[in-house]
């Protein structure tokens, strides 16, 4: 049928129009976010009815504050941005306040252009809003998994104006027009690097029925939270894990060998349960097993990068350097790019006039997601930063207006600098475990060599901000001077 076609391309096409804003972002390209405020302006008045929206820096001729689409008749607004960590959304509903746009617009609506975080923080979003106005998590926040969902039940007439905008954005062809009408590229390419490195995990996953009793709430029901319901049998029955495995639908998924008696696990399991499984296999059986799959790896991720001093922020989800000792105020890193360097990933300022009072904590940090391309999976890398206070390293509410004036210093040559240092860095993990006398041998991930692309179609870099040095390993992050001011 023509309009199973449709969708199949219109979600195809919005999945692969995210990866390319991530990998150009990630790099410091943010030219592309801009042209797509009319893509999505385009794409809601289709999908949703909004026939008045518009795109208020086109009109007004400049950056419109905290917002850039709004619907006046439908009383509704809307950010787009590429970054998905709650701070953005936190500042957006701060500057929505600040310009008072809750007195002309009912709801505000952030539309993450890469892809949306798994869950945010309601609390934390209900003390932004200061009751002037609802923003539900859930509602309005989206990215392009809402705007598929809505092709999927909207009528074909609708569904076919939707495609047809998405393919004069992502196809470079006017509404009306064929590819026909269009002459071919010119034939001038060249190599760029993408936010992705190689990964590799162990070959064999196992799956395994869980005990009744592990499952069972105080009332004897059985836990909507599994994991969570999980961790609290492990305290009360004193028993220890490590933290590497997924739970769904009453079993235990992970890498490490169940069939074995001295499993870690051997106490949560049901014997004669235990499945292995080719981690493939495991995948393509629905999305929603690879999307369990995918949150297994983040486990495993995150118990790699914690033996490392790196730890998972969970309500901003991204990775966060810790200080080697918590007493220690200072991280340094060495890595290998054209030559020997080192990366300050950690730095404890104190108070001038009052030297035991800290003023700021700053870490070097970076979200991470798991992409499949061509049946071969990678990590996707998007350097940060994360400002802390506190021995938790709970998120300073200063963060939002110092990752400002920080991002603002950095340049495209920086942030890819950034990012290779990530890949070399976590390119080390696996020999400095294998060397570890305490490390026991444990199923884990491992990093590969970066990903480039060697035929792609030649930028114009008059367009991009010109570079400041040609030598990449002595042009340190201009980011990395914020270390330095008092």
């Amino acid at each position: 049928m023509k309009h199973i076609s449709l969708l199949n391309e219109f979600r195809e096409e919005l999945t692969s129009l995210s990866r390319e804003i991530e990998t150009s972002s990630s790099m410091g390209h943010f030219d592309i976010n801009k042209v797509c405020e009319d893509l999505v302006c385009g794409l809601f008045r289709e999908l949703f009815g909004l026939a008045q929206l518009r795109n208020l820096n086109n009109e007004e001729k400049q950056n419109f504050p905290g917002i850039d689409l709004a619907d006046d008749q439908a009383r509704i607004a809307i950010q787009v941005t590429s970054t998905p960590n709650l701070g953005k959304i936190k500042d957006s509903i701060t500057t929505f306040l600040r310009y008072k746009f809750n007195d002309k617009y009912d709801r505000l609506i952030v539309f993450i252009l890469t892809k949306k975080q798994g869950s945010y923080s309601q609390s934390a979003i209900d003390q932004s809003t200061q009751e002037a106005f609802l923003f539900d998590v859930i509602r309005d926040v989206m990215d392009y998994t809402d705007l598929a969902a809505k092709a999927a039940n909207v009528s074909p007439q609708i569904l076919t104006k939707a495609v047809s905008i998405l393919r004069s954005y992502t196809r470079g062809c006017d509404e009306g027009l064929s590819d026909e009408d269009f002459d071919p590229p010119t034939g001038v390419f060249e190599e760029i690097s993408a936010n992705l490195v190689e990964l590799y995990f162990p070959a064999t996953l196992y799956v395994a029925d869980l005990i009744p009793e592990a499952l069972e709430t105080s009332n004897g029901r059985r836990a909507r939270n599994q994991r969570k319901q999980i961790r609290k049998f492990l305290t009360e029955m004193s028993i220890s894990v490590p933290s590497d495995y997924e739970i769904n639908g009453g079993k235990l998924i992970t890498f490490h060998d169940l069939e074995n008696r001295h499993n870690p696990y051997e106490k949560l399991i049901d014997e004669g349960t235990v499945t292995p499984l080719n981690p493939k296999d495991f995948c393509s059986i629905n999305v929603d097993h690879e999307r369990i799959f995918k949150s297994l790896l983040r486990f495993v991720l995150q118990q790699k990068l914690y033996k490392h001093r790196v730890l998972w922020q969970h309500l901003e989800w991204i990775f966060i350097f810790l200080p080697m000792k918590d007493n220690h105020d200072t991280r340094k890193e060495n890595w290998t790019g054209l030559k020997r360097s080192t990366r300050t990933v950690f730095e404890r300022k104190y108070k001038i006039n009052e030297p035991r009072k800290v003023l700021s904590t700053k870490h070097f940090a970076f979200s991470a997601d798991f992409l499949i391309l061509d049946s071969k999976w990678y990590l996707s890398i998007t350097p940060d930063w994360f400002f802390s206070y506190g021995d938790n390293y709970s998120r300073s509410g200063f963060s939002d207006k110092l990752l400002s004036g920080l991002k603002r210093l950095e340049r495209n040559r920086s942030v890819f600098d950034q990012f290779r240092f990530l890949s070399s860095w976590l390119s080390t993990l696996d020999s400095e475990d294998i060397f570890s006398l305490n490390e026991k041998s444990e199923p884990t991930l491992s990093f590969g060599g970066g990903v480039s692309f060697p035929n792609s179609p030649k930028l114009n870099e008059n367009q991009w901000e010109s570079l400041k040095s040609d030598d990449i390993d002595e042009f340190e992050t201009s980011t990395q001077s914020i270390f330095d001011l008092p």
